[in-house]
């Protein structure tokens, strides 16, 4: 063969092995699963044809035009859609090694029949998943739930771990009823919209924010639920606390956005994921949340929970959720009420818009770590509510004698309910007193046998003249007897324990 024939053998050989390198390094798109509905999470995969990639677009259409498409390319070469309708769908991936060097990669993806509506106690919603773009939040305001339904998905959230099974608590359905509680330029009212929804789903809530670590831990361990302000504008929810009372785990329906607004406001709540073998291992970026998505259609990060210091979220302040600590049947059957007053013979009920005076006894109440249904009746003057670490709470000073309901014995405090309010005592303050199980006497507090009329009756913390104000009781007030002496009687009313002189009761004559 000659100089010209080898030459010619040579470079067909060339060109032949660079077509099947080309060929091996083809780009690849792929995308799971192969059959996917309406409403399912697409995950797709791009696999660039040689090194050096400086990013991915995606473009997503139907026969009726584009969805969507990314004007910048991004470095997520793992993404997600999920899409809306029933179609055959080509997404298109661009990749790019350079202002004028970049490759295109399509798929043909049949999308068929509806996937089952998101809902269960472990669903986490993906607040940025492009499928909320269309769901109207705030009408008056153009708010779909995409753009400012934080604390409607924390709320949906929450409903979905208290148990509730109905379709009316999906996030669009909760829009639609609490929109008035999106206020423009401050988002959600979220400490309204809890106390609305409390009362028609039958949980428990409070104005003033759990903020020590103590107070939270509390809470977590013994079921409850919380929501905070995550970050500035940002709504979660914690559902649980580590086995070693450092870590708070988080539900949030778009942790893209609180990366951004922790950067942003230089916030010090660190983020963590936990590991096969059980420790923490800190995420300085979403990315590295273990399954976590980016939807290219919106450019942000789908639901996802983690956990952060109990520190930070103290420092947040969270808003309690809890399912009612009492239940008593009050003429419809035994059902969820809440607490007017307390007392260790006779309590007040709130069941709907009725208010009920009955035997404590008849009442069903959780007590955890309270051995039993108990009291607090406060002993010492000047006595005010505390934090979860033992400090003051401020607010109201509480007289001897004033009652509440026990829900958790910790050491030296007590863990108690009064008139919406979860806080502590400390048990050098009170007494602890069972729930009265055997039949009790009762009277009306009455002056010159009168039981009705403005007159005032006080009530004292001993059976002396003398003795601290306790309260002062309306004559007409119904109270339990506790004891009775010779000029004075010790009973209870309307959460306070006392003693009035005998002259200003009249006992009744049944039981």
């Amino acid at each position: 063969m000659n100089r010209f024939g080898k030459a010619i053998l040579c470079l067909a050989v060339l060109l032949t092995a660079l077509a099947g390198a080309s060929a091996m390094a083809e780009a690849k798109l792929t995308f799971s699963p192969e059959n996917p509905k309406v409403g399912e999470y697409v995950d797709v995969s791009v696999t660039p044809d040689r090194e050096g990639a400086l990013g991915v677009r995606y473009v997503l259409s139907t026969p009726d035009g584009v969805v969507c498409e990314n004007k910048e390319s991004s470095s997520h070469y793992t993404a997600s859609f999920r899409p809306r309708e029933e179609a055959v769908y080509t997404l298109t991936a661009i990749i790019e090694y350079g202002k004028k060097d970049t490759e295109s990669v399509s798929v043909t993806v049949p999308v068929s029949g509806t996937a089952p509506v998101q809902m269960g106690p472990d669903v986490v919603y993906s607040q940025k998943d492009g499928w909320w773009h269309d769901k109207i939040y705030n009408k008056k305001h153009h708010r779909s739930l995409e753009k400012a339904g934080c604390a409607i998905f924390a709320l949906s959230h929450t409903l979905q771990r208290l148990g509730v099974e109905d379709e009316e608590i999906l996030p669009d359905s909760l829009a639609a009823k609490y929109s008035s509680f999106y206020i423009e330029g401050r988002g959600t009212d979220n400490g309204g919209l809890l106390s609305r929804a409390g009362e028609e789903y039958g949980f428990l809530t409070q104005d003033e924010l759990i903020e020590t670590e103590n107070g939270i831990a509390t809470c977590l361990k013994r079921g409850d639920l919380l929501s905070f302000g995550i970050v500035l504008g940002h709504i979660a929810m914690a559902d649980g606390i580590s086995e070693d009372g450092t870590k708070v785990h988080i539900v949030d329906s778009a942790p893209g956005a609180t990366y951004e607004r922790k950067n942003r406001f230089k916030t010090k709540g660190h983020i963590y994921y936990q590991l096969e073998d059980g420790p923490f291992a800190e995420a300085e970026t979403a990315d590295q949340l273990p399954g976590i998505r980016w939807f290219f259609e919106t450019g942000e990060y789908g639901g996802m929970s983690y956990w952060l210091d109990l520190h930070y979220c103290a420092v947040k302040g969270m808003r309690l959720i809890r399912l009612p600590w009492l239940k008593a049947d009050t003429g419809s059957g035994l059902r969820p009420v809440s607490l007017e007053y307390a007392g260790a013979l006779v309590c007040k009920v709130i069941d709907g818009t009725d208010s009920v005076r009955l035997p404590s006894r008849d009442v069903v109440w959780s007590t955890e770590g309270a051995d039993g249904p108990r009291i607090a009746v406060v002993t010492k003057k000047n006595t005010k509510l505390l934090n979860g670490d033992g400090t003051a709470a401020g607010g109201k000073v509480f007289s001897p004698g004033t009652m509440f309901m026990v829900l958790r014995v910790e050491d030296d405090l007590c863990y108690v309910y009064w008139k919406d309010t979860y806080s502590y005592l400390s048990l050098k303050n009170v007494d602890l007193l069972p729930v009265m199980q055997e039949p009790f006497s009762t009277g009306i507090v009455s002056m010159n046998g009168k039981t009705a009329g403005t007159a005032k009756v006080t009530v004292r913390n001993t059976p002396k003249n003398n003795g601290l104000r306790v309260t002062e009781w309306t004559i007409g007030t119904p109270v339990a007897i506790v004891e009775t002496g010779k000029e004075f009687t010790l009973v209870e009313g309307k959460g306070y324990r006392g003693w009035i002189q005998n002259k200003y009761l009249t006992p009744d004559t049944a039981e």
